[in-house]
């Protein structure tokens, strides 16, 4: 009995072990010794011109193919409920040409987006993209996995050709490239800062916040 639960304790250490190992690789070889700075502040000039609309202050980009998107996707949900009212989180999947791998999935978020049905599929989209290996972007995989979840395949491809498709599709474009979103999960407050986590979620997300109090550009 008491070799049992030794054998509990341990592999419960090694399993915390191993996710702050990752937590820790993920900080120092993705965000630290990346291109991108952990927080960046745009310039007014820029900020002015920006193609976000007055009404997404607090907007999340991510990727389906994002470990750290999956990971931190219930932390996001707690994160609105602390944001002042009248702000909610805005997600974009990244559609940045210069990020193909991780942008390859846009197609997918923007037409579950436009059918209402994003939110309701996110957590399983996670996990057949990034535990499962399906490749939601080939088309006949795609049309395979949409039928055994529910989702009427002709209907999705319908909304995929639409005119609204093709517009958030422009959007995610035009915030990602503007922006210079380089890695996933990426923050951007109040149009004025892009903010790369370099903490624990609850600090990261702390931080966050006290951004949108900071310097308001005009319009907003």
């Amino acid at each position: 009995m008491f070799k049992r639960f030794l054998y509990i304790v341990i592999y419960t250490i090694f399993i915390c072990a191993v996710s702050i190992g990752c937590t820790v690789a993920y900080y120092q070889y993705i965000v630290l010794n990346s291109d991108a700075a952990p927080l960046v502040r745009v310039e007014d000039k820029k900020v002015a011109r920006s193609p976000l609309k007055n009404s997404d202050v607090f907007v999340e980009i991510m990727s389906y193919g994002c470990h750290f998107c999956a990971i931190n996707d219930k932390a996001v949900d707690e994160l609105e409920k602390r944001l002042p009212e009248g702000v909610r989180v805005v997600r974009l999947h990244i559609n940045n040409a210069g990020q193909s791998g991780l942008a390859r999935y846009a197609p997918l978020f923007a037409t579950l987006e436009v059918m209402g049905l994003e939110s309701q599929y996110r957590e399983k989209i996670y996990t057949a993209v990034i535990k499962d290996n399906i490749d939601l972007a080939d088309d006949t995989v795609l049309n395979n996995w949409l039928e055994h979840n529910g989702i009427d395949v002709g209907k999705y491809h319908e909304i995929n050709a639409s005119p609204a498709v093709k517009a958030l599709l422009q959007y995610m474009s035009a915030v990602s490239n503007y922006y210079d979103v380089s890695a996933t999960p990426a923050f951007i407050v109040n149009k004025q800062w892009l903010a790369y986590q370099d903490r624990d979620f609850k600090a990261f997300g702390d931080q966050l916040i006290s951004l949108l109090t900071r310097h308001k550009p005009l319009g907003i």
